[in-house]
């Protein structure tokens, strides 16, 4: 092979190179890597509370799971005593340069605190109406 074709194969090959981490970098567009998966923190006040993600995922505050940023999700609270509670995550955009990722992939709240209120009490009854006694 001539010096000249072998120049021009090297800057080819470079081109492509590049232009595939390029492409793999466009909002939207993951030709490499599948979905990130982030560690959200899940806690409670009171802790012991069951928190169910809506992606499935359960476990008693405090916890970790390992979840995909790919969608918003919610954590739903319960515990016997106290009212239950739905919190809304979202995940946040990657930051891009021109060829490489500026910011990693996260959940918005991390970590996910609920602050779970006691039920109230029943209200009392009203006192009986006494009736009027006719004259």
């Amino acid at each position: 092979m001539d010096p000249a074709r072998a120049i021009g194969a090297i800057l080819s090959s470079l081109a492509l190179a590049s232009c595939s981490s390029v492409a793999s970098n466009l909002p939207g567009i993951n030709l490499i890597a599948p979905a990130s998966e982030v560690t959200v923190t899940i806690d409670s006040t009171p802790q012991g509370a069951e928190a169910r993600t809506s992606y499935g995922g359960l476990c008693r505050t405090p916890c970790e799971l390992s979840l995909p940023v790919t969608d918003a999700f919610t954590v739903s609270y319960t515990l016997d005593g106290y009212l239950p509670q739905t919190l809304s995550v979202r995940p946040v955009p990657v930051e891009k340069t021109a060829l490489i990722d500026a910011t990693p992939p996260r959940f918005e709240p991390n970590p996910v605190l609920a602050e779970l209120k006691p039920v109230p009490p029943p209200a009392p009854e009203p006192p009986p109406v006494k009736k009027r006694q006719r004259p």
